[in-house]
């Protein structure tokens, strides 16, 4: 071993103290002109194979520099070492893929123009043995990820080289490679089957852009199909290669003429392993699916083509029939990994064949095409479609339905995708034939109904669930209904068959429910219906659904059953005395141990639930529907079916004033009063100001839930539920009860505010401050000019509460930042609101020089500060605006009383800088104008106007740095000063900003 192998396996080491020398020396190496060539030597003479790699990867680093002559010389050797040393030793793969590389580097510099013979040469040794064969397929390989492929980005430089190369291939070589694939395909099948799908592999790449006619022949095609009819260990290969021949782009007329002429509907089914095993049926599957699709394409292709082209596309119309059956064998598959396969095709021939019929082409063509089919043609492909969707829709035995994380399994997620898939298919078939499609659903329907016994619970959920879709797929399904049409008859068919309706497996049930409100429309156009067939879906619903044994399948019924109860609202009202006696013991709110919930749970009691009772989510829905009900009773049956509903809740809540509740325990009491209230709230949700004739009712509740929030005011925390329950109510009664509320909305408000004196995280009380925020904020909304009187009373508690949170929150992170930034946006919204409906409630605490009404100036300031968060900067420019007019009008001498200088200041400096693009940049500006047209009001004394001019004049300059040109700001002042419209101070203003941005960027 000398220096040079010495240092290079130095190199290779992981001994930083002696690299750097060895580093050095072979650096010194690379460096010499003839380098390459002492590399190349070493690498021929040696056995490691850390040096062979290192002096290989020398050379490909040279060649680019390389002198024609010293490329000859390498190619020499290199060919040299091929033809005496590779057929006799073992080389590594490293090894053989750097000599590869080198070859192919050696082709890229000098093929065609000084080595019109790399191909030759590099085929004729394949005689000299199997690794010659080998090293013939691997430069193949790599000359095309290094060269050819289109799939790797490449200079401009390299793609003309690359199409240059190609040419000559094409020209020279082509044929003599393919007739070496032949050999390998047909000779080494069984003594070496790794080439054979190696050589396969290869073929699938030049096929893109090799003369088709090549490959495209009986004497290829056959030895490709063969391999697949063989089932071998190349068979997966294989199928790729005949899908790449049939896929290659080409004119649809050749295309099809060559598919015709090589008989390739004839051949697939003949090599087709039916009997194969699932990878190769795979395999299969996929090729089929590609060929297909090819020959779809070029039907849809041909037949918008002039007429001479419609003996070929009535070739592409047979080859799609001929393909049928076995596209539909390959799809009814039971691995449903196989039937996914066909899924592409089918969804793509669906999409396109509404427009194959005739007819069709009228309304989406403006000339008739060359090749049509009739409906009676496509109608066998539709039907066989539809039967097979039933079979491939049902859910397999290995599904995990109830696995939270099926959607993180690469298998289920799948399946549910091909699920959707489906689905859509049969959506395009009803767009195709909708009257086949109708017919379709009678029959699987009545065969249901008739042979329910023999039918697995899974099949019945899709007969059930394709139905389902039916409904979404009829235009006006209204009007079919009231037709009676076939979707009205087969729902009736459904609720007749009391084996179905009564069916215990979940997923029936859970279908059955999704029928019920897609069809439940039927029983409320056709009245009569409703007596046999509405209560039967009424006593499924309570039996089979909100009392079932399965935990989802209640939490769905209940949902559900709100939404079938809104449909047939007016039938059932008469019976919502009944249901809610059937209903009864699961509509009792439970009291639940404070010890229930667990420690930093994210819960609060009011979601806790007692085992054998229904969910809080879940006994909402009820309390809802039977709501809802109550609502469509005749006016003097309104109050009385409303206090039935309230009885249970209100009865609780008398109970823990009593002093009644089990135990000793305050915090669970205290949240049993906060399910209550949310019971209460709950039920109010279809209620409105038009049922004033429940206003009574809800007064009386109300009167207990006040002395409720008395008596537990110390129990106001989040994880008790009780406030969040309280506010639910509050914000319902506003819907409800409408100005009646307002005074009893005077004693509520402490209590709701009592949140802020608990102990908790700022970020919590921040959230339900900004909450309580957004409330007032309704309030104002809602009785606006009447709220001034509340809103002045209790703006300290308001404003101050969440204002001081706001002041405390933290900013250290992006969280902690939205936190903060919610809240004071909220605040601003209600000031905005406030100043707009009331503004007196604002100003006079403003002027009174309150400590209140100074934070809010000031907090209004801040709100102008920030021309990034363009909702705050425009809630406060609005309540400014808002606030200025309503001073101009009833004293312009008042406005001096606002510090002006910072105002204008923090307006125009954000209003120059906010983010024009947003469409919220433009209220701004409105609101800008506006306060720039009230504080700049003639009527005001001259001394506080010329103060006031002064200081905007300053505020300008500050907001404008830089700014060259005068001519914006002296044509905003003149505006101001001549009393113009706010349109007119709009528009210059904006020309201030347009001008410093394009100046100062």
């Amino acid at each position: 071993m000398d220096d040079f192998e010495r240092a290079i396996r130095v190199i290779f080491t992981q001994d930083p103290s002696i690299g750097a020398a060895a580093n050095a020396y072979c650096d010194g190496i690379k460096a010499r002109p003839d380098g390459w060539r002492i590399c190349w030597d070493r690498f021929s003479q040696t056995d490691a194979l850390e040096v062979k790699f290192w002096c290989a990867q020398v050379i490909l680093q040279a060649m680019g520099s390389m002198a024609p002559e010293a490329r000859l010389e390498l190619r020499t050797k290199v060919l040299g070492w091929l033809g005496e040393v590779v057929p006799n030793t073992q080389q590594e793969v490293v090894v053989k893929n750097k000599v590869a590389l080198i070859y192919v580097g050696l082709a890229r510099l000098d093929y065609p123009a000084s080595w019109a013979t790399a191909w030759q040469d590099l085929m004729g040794l394949m005689d000299k043995g199997l690794p010659l064969v080998d090293f013939f397929l691997r430069v193949l390989a790599i000359f095309d990820q290094e060269v050819i492929s289109d799939e790797v980005q490449r200079s401009q430089e390299d793609r003309q080289r690359s199409h240059q190369i190609k040419h000559a291939m094409r020209e020279r070589d082509v044929v003599a490679l393919v007739e070496c694939w032949y050999r390998i395909l047909t000779t080494l099948r069984t003594s070496a089957p790794q080439m054979v799908s190696d050589c396969l592999r290869v073929a699938s790449l030049y096929i893109v852009w090799i003369e088709i006619l090549t490959v495209a022949n009986d004497k290829f095609l056959s030895a490709v199909c063969s391999i697949i009819a063989e089932a071998s260990a190349s068979a997966s290969e294989a199928c790729e290669c005949l899908a790449a021949i049939i896929s290659k782009k080409m004119p649809a007329g050749k295309k099809m003429m060559m598919l015709s002429e090589l008989r390739v509907c004839a051949r697939l089914e003949a090599c087709v392993q039916k009997g194969g095993t699932s990878q190769q049926l795979l395999k299969e599957a996929e090729m089929l699916n590609s060929i297909a699709e090819a020959v779809l394409e070029a039907y849809v292709d041909l037949r918008v083509q002039d007429a001479q082209s419609a003996s070929a596309a009535q070739v592409a119309w047979d080859s799609i029939s001929a393909l049928m059956p076995l596209i539909f064998w390959f799809f009814v598959h039971q691995e449903h990994q196989i039937a996914v396969c066909l899924e592409p095709f089918l969804t793509e021939f669906f999409v396109k064949v509404k427009s194959f019929v005739k007819g069709a082409e009228r309304q989406e063509m403006e000339t008739a095409p060359c090749h049509s089919v009739s409906l009676e043609q496509v109608r066998p492909i539709l039907m066989q479609t539809l039967q097979l969707i039933i079979q491939r829709t049902a859910y397999p035995a290995w599904f995990q339905h109830h696995d939270p994380n099926i959607e993180d399994d690469e298998q289920h997620a799948l399946f549910i995708r091909f699920r959707k898939s489906l689905a859509k298919i049969y959506k395009r078939i009803f767009l195709v034939d909708e009257q086949l499609g109708l017919q379709f659903v009678q029959a699987s329907t009545a065969q249901l109904t008739q042979n329910l016994a023999g039918v697995q619970p899974m099949e019945v959920d899709a007969v059930l669930y394709l139905f389902k879709e039916t409904g979404e797929i009829v235009k006006q399904l209204d009007q079919h209904l009231q037709a009676k049409g076939p979707l009205a008859s087969a729902f009736v068919q459904l609720v007749e068959c009391e084996a179905l309706v009564n069916a215990d497996h979940w997923a029936v049930q859970l279908a059955l429910m999704e029928v019920y409100v897609r069809y439940g429309r039927l029983l409320a156009l056709h009245p009569d219906l409703f007596p046999r067939y509405g209560q039967r879906v009424l006593q499924a619903f309570v039996s089979r659904g909100i009392r079932s044994s399965n935990a989802h399948v209640v939490s769905r019924a209940c949902f559900m059953f709100g939404r079938f109860m809104k449909l047939v609202k007016a039938q059932a009202a008469p019976l919502v005395a009944q249901i809610q006696e059937a209903l009864q013991d699961l509509l009792v709110v439970q009291y639940v141990p404070s010890a229930l919930v667990p420690v930093q749970a994210e819960v609060s009691l009011t979601k806790v639930a007692i085992k054998g009772s229904l969910k809080a989510d879940d006994q909402a829905y009820l309390f809802e529907a039977l709501a809802n009900l109550a609502t469509a009773s005749k006016p003097e049956e309104l109050r009385p079916k409303l206090e039935m509903l309230l009885k249970g809740p209100a009865q609780n809540l008398t109970e823990i004033l009593g002093n009644r509740a089990p135990g000793n325990d305050v915090a669970g009491c205290a949240g049993w009063a906060g399910r209550n209230i949310e019971a209460i709230a709950t039920v109010s949700k279809p209620f409105t100001v038009q049922h004033a004739s429940t206003a009574p009712a809800w007064e009386e509740v109300l009167v207990v839930v006040a002395r409720i929030l008395e008596k537990f005011v110390n129990q106001m925390s989040r994880e008790i539920g009780l406030w969040r329950a309280a506010l639910f109510l509050c914000r319902r009664m506003v819907e409800v009860l409408g100005d009646r509320f307002l005074e009893i909305l005077d004693t509520y408000l402490p209590f709701l505010y009592a949140t802020n004196d608990q102990e908790g995280p700022s970020g919590e009380r921040a959230e339900d401050l900004a909450e309580l925020t957004v409330f007032a904020h309704q309030l104002v909304c809602q009785y606006q000019q009447k709220t001034g009187p509340y809103l002045q009373k209790w703006l300290p508690q308001i404003f101050l509460r969440p204002f001081v949170v706001w002041q405390q929150l933290p900013e250290q992170s992006e969280q902690l930042k939205r936190e903060k930034l919610e809240l004071s946006s909220a605040l601003l919204q209600l000031l905005k609101e406030a100043a707009l409906r009331c503004p007196g409630a604002i100003l006079e605490p403003m002027l009174g020089n309150t400590r209140h009404g100074q934070e809010i100036i000031g907090f209004l300031l801040v709100g102008l500060q920030d021309a990034r968060e363009l909702k705050p900067l425009q809630y406060a420019a609005n309540a400014w605006a808002a606030l200025l007019a309503a001073m101009s009008a009833e004293s312009a001498a008042a406005i001096t009383a606002f510090p002006m200088a910072q105002l204008l200041q923090r307006l125009l400096w954000s209003v120059v800088r906010m983010d024009y693009s947003d469409f919220q940049s433009q209220k701004v500006l409105n609101e800008a104008s506006s306060i720039l047209h009230s504080v700049m009001n003639r009527t005001q004394p001259q001394v506080h106007l010329q103060q006031t001019k002064e200081t905007f004049q300053q505020a300008l300059v500050s907001a404008l740095p830089g700014l060259r040109s005068e001519a914006a700001p002296r044509r905003l002042c003149e505006v101001l000063s001549q009393d113009c419209s706010v349109k007119d101070v709009r528009t210059a203003l904006q020309q201030c900003a347009l001008d410093w941005r394009r100046e100062c960027g």
